[in-house]
């Protein structure tokens, strides 16, 4: 029991960890970039890189608007956190399709039909279904009102202070808003969710009752032109006040991007898709992946002292990576290293010696420590040859002395007469 209560405890502090840690991350500016994206059709814009928790582009990303579908992903969400079972059956009832809106999206779910708690979370996330959102509201707390009083409380748990939900839906109401940035500290803590993860990625499910839901990605994808491959996950929202929204999560280069635009033009042909191609074009023509230091790359060799071997290697323990702005300049890279010049004989492999500092157009990238990459062992000869001088000097008043003993004239004894 104790076991079970300490495992409980630690799962908690971590989560809450996390929750700190997700709300410090995305306030840090980034240091290597101040990219501008043109001709950008949406209001509002954050474009982050998650591998180093930095914003990349941000465009009135603080502006409190209408969020539309992205609500989802905070229903999604709270609906994971409170389901015991993803395989629990769930009979739709006309009390939770009552309260959908007649033109908002559904996944197509229909009074008695029975499916599961996981088939109700693909059915609101993928084809941004009301009739899902509103199912898993009623049978898992009671009431919409009960839920939202949920999204609201997790909205707080993770001082998002810029997103409060009226609904589940998105639907344009009063008191339901949220802005760019915080829509993205939230995605990102979504992805945490092993889960939530799944279902945002996915592209096209078939619940158990046999009806197929596709993401509204894949809509846009076959309208338009636009190569959106390179898009993992991602989460569509439209109302009149909203405009076309758009939440994604992306590989652009090899780096983790998740982007949030808000508020683009109603004219028909989906602008929300239009910026995310935008801005991976730009960031394609602008950005690139650079590795500083290599994992195991030597960065300094310093010599030993009484050691078989002459010098000892210092390697760097990973590769730094950065997603920077092209072009890449190597004359305003910079290692420096802070620590022992000289390692003795008796130094074990991994001791720390030091500390590397990798900077790059004067910033600091990455601090770490400075370890030794072998073994060092005695050397009786290097030890001798290290010391010759002092040996040659201890010898040499060793005879002075033998010498001075001898040369010093015998005193006679006298003979005592009796």
């Amino acid at each position: 029991m104790q076991k079970y209560i300490k495992k409980c405890y630690n799962y908690h502090m971590m989560k809450r960890i996390k929750e700190v840690l997700l709300t410090i991350c995305l306030f840090i500016p980034c240091i290597l970039s101040a990219l501008e994206i043109e001709g950008l059709y949406s209001k509002n814009v954050i474009v982050y890189n998650k591998d180093e928790n930095k914003i990349i582009y941000e465009k009135n990303s603080e502006d409190t608007v209408s969020i539309a579908s992205l609500t989802k992903i905070m229903t999604t969400l709270v609906s994971i956190e409170n389901i015991k079972d993803l395989n629990e059956k769930v009979t739709i009832t006309e009390k939770m399709l009552s309260s959908v809106p007649w033109d908002a999206s559904v996944a197509g779910l229909q009074v008695g039909d029975v499916v599961t708690y996981e088939d109700l979370l693909y059915a609101s996330m993928l084809p941004s279904g009301a009739d899902a959102t509103d199912s898993l509201a009623i049978s898992l707390t009671g009431s919409i009102s009960n839920f939202v009083e949920k999204m609201n409380d997790l909205a707080k748990k993770l001082n998002l202070t810029g997103l409060k939900f009226s609904n589940t839906t998105g639907y344009d109401a009063a008191g339901h808003y949220g802005t760019a940035k915080d829509i993205l500290k939230l995605l990102e803590y979504a992805l945490e969710n092993p889960t939530f993860k799944k279902i945002y990625e996915t592209k096209e499910y078939t619940l158990s009752n046999g009806l197929k839901v596709s993401s509204t990605i894949n809509y846009y994808n076959k309208k338009y032109s636009y190569d959106l491959s390179f898009i993992k996950g991602s989460k569509t929202g439209y109302t009149e006040n909203a405009g076309y929204c758009l939440s994604t999560e992306s590989v652009i280069d090899g780096v983790n991007i998740l982007t949030v635009t808000l508020n683009a033009p109603d004219d028909g042909k989906a602008k929300n898709i239009t910026d995310i191609d935008t801005i991976k074009n730009a960031l394609n023509e602008n950005m690139q992946k650079v590795n500083f230091v290599e994992e195991n790359e030597v960065l300094k060799s310093l010599e030993t002292k009484n050691a078989k071997e002459d010098y000892v290697k210092l390697r760097s323990p990973k590769t730094v990576t950065r997603y920077i702005e092209k072009p890449y300049d190597t004359s305003k890279l910079k290692i420096e290293y802070d620590g022992d010049q000289v390692i003795k004989s008796t130094v074990k492999k991994g001791t720390k010696v030091g500390t590397f500092k990798i900077y790059y157009d004067n910033k600091l990238i990455e601090t770490f420590d400075a370890t030794t990459s072998t073994d060092l062992h005695f050397s009786i000869w290097a030890y001798l040859k290290n010391n010759i001088l002092y040996y040659i000097g201890l010898i040499v008043i060793i005879v002075l002395i033998k010498l001075t003993l001898k040369s010093k004239p015998k005193k006679k004894r006298k003979k005592i007469r009796l």
